[in-house]
C-alpha cells in the first residue's frame, strides 16, 4: 500500500505542469513581477512549498531492489508496458506469494491502477476495454489503413531504392520466436508487438508462433490470427492492452516445486509487450518518480526564489540537488545502464526507452542557468563545479554508450528527447556551439519525417494511445525551439519536408478527438503556440476553457519569453536568424507526395519503444491523410 506521504507527493505531481520545459533566464528575472502571470506564480510558488516540505528525493530504492551492478547509486527503472507471461507447466495451484503491489500476477490483464498512484516513469495508463471492444477497435482501424492504403497504392513505387523484400511471402509468419534466438525476423510488423526476448539465456522463453496471411501483391489482406494483435491505432474506438496468446502447454515454463515470491517472476517468466498498458509494479521503484519530484522541486524552489525575494526557496531548492545529485549517501551516478529494463530469465540491462526518465534534467539545467544570471549567493561555485562534473559525466554517456546512440537513432519521441538532452547539457556546460549542432541535426534529419503535410505525427499517432504520444512528441519539439530561441536561433518556423511546422502539427492535434484520452495534455502546447506565433480566437477559446492561466506553464509561455519567434518583434523583424532550412525550401509547399522515411532506407521496420515495431507501410496512411474518423 503506499504511503500517506508518498500519495501527497503524487497528488502533487499532477498539478504540476509540462514535465519537461524550457525558459530564458533573463525573462524570469525581468519579467517575475508582470501581474498577468500573477496566478501561475502563485501555483509555481504553492508547488515549491509542498515539494520541499515532502523532499528530498532520491533514486534509492527502500525496498531492497538495487540495479543488477550491485551499486545502490545506479539508477533502475523497468520498462512500463512489460508484463509477465507465466505460463507454468504445473497446474492447479498459485505459485506466486503476492504482496499486494498489483504489477506480479502472472497470466493477467492489466488493471487500471487506482487514481493515487502514480503514472509511471514518463507515461500514464490508458483505460483498458474488453476484448471484444478491443477486437472490434483493432478490425476497424484496420480497414481504415488498408482501404485508404489500396486508394494511394501509387505512393508505394518508393524514391528511395527500399528493401522489397518485406511481406512478400504469405506463407510467412508474421512472428516466431524461436528459443535459441532472441533476434526477431525482419518481417514482423508493428500490427503485432513481440513477446520481448530477454537479455541473456533464452532457455526459458516458450515457442510462440503466429501467423498471419500477407498477399503477394504490395498491401496485406485481412485473415484470421492465431493470437490477438497489437494495431497501433486512433482514438476513434477504444484500445486494449496488447496481447499476446498464452503459451501452449508443450511450451511452458517449468513449474515451481514450491511458492515463489513475487520478485521471482522477474527472472522466471518471459516478459511481453503490451503496447500504452503500465505495468502498475514498475512504480515499485522510486527512481522515475524522484528525478521528476526532484526536477520539479528544484526549478519551482528557484523560480519561487525570484518571485518572493526570499532566499529560503533556493536554501530549499540546493537541498533538493543535493540529496538528488551530489551527497554520497542518496546520488545519483550519472548514467542509466539500468533505464527500463525489460524483465525475464537472463535480463540485466537497460534500453534505448530508458533515458527517456531523465527528461526532467531540462528543468534542473534551467533552473541552474537562473541561478547564475540571478548571481545567488546561495549557487556557490562548488556547487556549480560539482554538477558540471556530474552533467559533464552523464552528457558523455550519453554520447558513447549504445542505449543513448540508440535512443538518438529512433525516429519518434525518443529521438526527439535525445536531442533535447544534449542540447541542454551543452548549454549547462557552455557550449553554445555543441547544443546549436545537437539542434540543426535533429531538424536535418529526425524531424523531416515527424510532421506530415496535415499535421499528423504518424510515428506517435500509429501507437494506441496516439493523442497522448502525439503530445508528448510535441513536448520534446517545443522545449527545443525555446532552447534555439535562447541561442538566437528561430526554429519555430522551420519545416519538414512536407512544409509542415511545429505550428502545424499543434493546430491539428487541436481538432483531433481524444477520445477517452486527456486533453489536458495539449493545453501547454497550446499556450507555447500562441506565444510563439501569436494569437488566435481558437487559441484563445481553448486556453480558457482549460483555465491554463492557473497553470506553471503560463509563466514561461508568453510572448515576451521569446526573442526569435514568429510572434516577437525581434522574431518578425530578423529573418535572417532562421535556422537551417532545406535547400529547396522556398518550393516546398506541402504538395510534396508522402515517401517511405528516411529510417527505412536502411531498415526494414523501426522498434519505436521496447518490442514495438512499425513497418513504413503502416506509417504511410498517416501521411498520406485521415486514418478513422477521430477527427473533427
Amino acid at each position: 500500500m503506499l504511503s500517506y506521504s508518498l500519495i501527497v507527493l503524487l497528488a502533487i505531481h499532477r498539478s504540476l505542469g509540462d514535465p519537461t520545459d524550457f525558459v530564458h533566464p533573463n525573462y524570469v528575472l525581468q519579467h517575475a513581477h508582470d501581474s498577468s502571470t500573477n496566478s501561475a506564480k502563485a501555483t509555481i510558488t504553492r508547488n515549491a512549498q509542498s515539494l520541499a516540505k515532502n523532499g528530498p528525493y532520491s533514486i534509492i530504492n527502500t525496498n531492497g531492489v538495487s540495479a543488477p551492478s550491485g551499486d545502490k547509486h545506479d539508477y533502475l527503472s523497468w520498462a512500463p508496458y512489460h508484463w509477465p507471461e507465466c505460463n507454468w507447466c504445473g497446474t492447479g495451484r498459485t505459485h506466486l506469494v503476492h504482496s499486494g503491489n498489483g504489477g506480479n500476477d502472472t497470466d493477467t490483464e492489466p488493471a487500471e491502477p487506482p487514481p493515487d498512484q502514480d503514472l509511471g516513469p514518463g507515461e500514464d495508463t490508458g483505460d483498458n476495454y474488453d476484448d471484444a471492444s478491443y477486437m472490434q477497435a483493432r478490425s476497424e482501424h484496420l480497414d481504415n489503413i488498408l482501404n485508404l492504403a489500396s486508394r494511394h497504392n501509387r505512393i508505394l513505387r518508393l524514391r528511395r531504392s527500399a528493401p522489397s523484400s518485406v511481406m512478400e511471402n504469405s506463407s510467412s509468419p508474421i512472428i516466431s520466436l524461436a528459443p535459441t534466438t532472441g533476434v526477431a525476423s525482419a518481417t514482423e510488423s508493428v500490427l503485432d508487438v513481440l513477446p520481448q526476448a530477454p537479455f541473456g539465456t533464452l532457455s526459458l522463453i516458450p515457442t510462440v508462433g503466429i501467423s498471419s496471411g500477407i498477399s503477394t501483391g504490395s498491401l496485406p489482406t485481412r485473415t484470421s490470427h492465431t493470437t490477438s494483435q497489437h494495431i497501433a491505432g486512433s482514438s476513434s474506438a477504444p484500445q486494449a492492452a496488447v496481447k499476446t496468446d498464452k503459451p501452449s502447454k508443450s511450451a511452458c515454463t517449468p513449474s515451481p516445486t514450491k511458492s515463489i515470491p513475487p520478485s521471482a517472476t522477474w527472472t522466471t517468466c518471459p516478459y511481453v509487450a503490451r503496447d500504452g498498458q503500465v505495468n502498475p509494479d514498475v512504480r515499485t521503484l522510486v527512481g522515475a518518480g524522484a528525478i521528476n519530484q526532484a526536477s520539479d522541486g528544484f526549478l519551482s524552489n528557484v523560480l519561487a526564489s525570484v518571485f518572493s525575494g526570499n532566499r529560503q526557496y533556493v536554501k530549499a531548492a540546493v537541498n533538493i540537488l543535493n540529496a538528488f545529485f551530489l551527497d554520497p549517501e542518496t546520488k545519483m551516478n550519472p548514467n542509466v545502464n539500468y533505464g527500463q529494463v525489460v524483465r525475464g530469465p537472463g535480463n540485466d540491462v537497460g534500453t534505448f526507452t530508458g533515458p527517456l526518465d531523465m527528461r526532467g534534467m531540462t528543468k534542473v539545467i534551467n533552473a541552474i542557468m537562473i541561478l547564475r544570471s540571478s548571481n545567488s549567493p546561495d549557487w556557490t561555485s562548488e556547487l556549480d563545479q560539482k554538477m558540471r562534473t556530474w552533467m559533464t559525466q552523464y552528457l558523455q554517456w550519453l554520447q558513447s554508450s549504445s542505449i543513448g546512440q540508440k535512443a538518438r537513432s529512433r525516429p519518434n519521441n525518443h529521438g526527439t528527447f535525445y536531442y533535447l538532452s544534449i542540447s541542454a547539457l551543452s548549454l549547462a556546460l557552455d557550449k553554445p556551439q555543441d547544443a546549436t549542432n545537437a539542434l540543426e541535426e535533429f531538424f536535418r534529419t529526425t524531424f523531416q519525417d515527424q510532421i506530415a503535410k496535415s499535421g499528423e505525427q504518424p510515428f506517435e499517432s500509429v501507437r494506441t494511445r496516439p493523442f497522448h504520444y502525439r503530445c508528448f512528441n510535441l513536448e520534446g519539439l517545443i522545449v527545443l525551439a525555446k532552447i534555439g530561441d535562447y541561442l538566437g536561433k528561430n526554429y519555430w518556423d522551420m519545416k519538414t519536408k512536407y512544409g509542415s511546422t511545429i505550428k502545424t502539427a499543434i493546430d491539428f492535434t487541436m481538432g483531433v478527438k481524444p477520445g477517452n484520452e486527456k486533453i489536458e495534455e495539449l493545453v501547454p502546447h497550446v499556450a507555447a503556440a500562441m506565444a510563439a506565433y501569436g494569437p488566435s480566437q481558437a487559441y484563445t477559446n481553448f486556453l480558457n476553457k482549460e483555465n491554463a492561466s492557473n497553470q506553471p506553464f503560463w509563466f514561461y509561455d508568453q510572448v515576451s519569453a521569446l526573442s526569435h519567434a514568429p510572434a516577437s518583434k525581434s522574431g518578425s523583424s530578423k529573418r535572417s536568424m532562421l535556422a537551417w532550412r532545406r535547400d529547396d525550401d522556398d518550393g516546398v509547399t506541402g504538395t510534396v507526395d508522402p515517401e517511405c522515411p528516411a529510417y527505412f532506407v536502411e531498415h526494414e521496420r523501426a522498434e519505436i519503444d521496447n518490442g514495438v515495431y512499425v513497418t513504413c507501410k503502416e506509417l504511410l496512411p498517416y501521411y498520406l491523410g485521415h486514418v478513422g474518423d477521430q477527427y473533427s
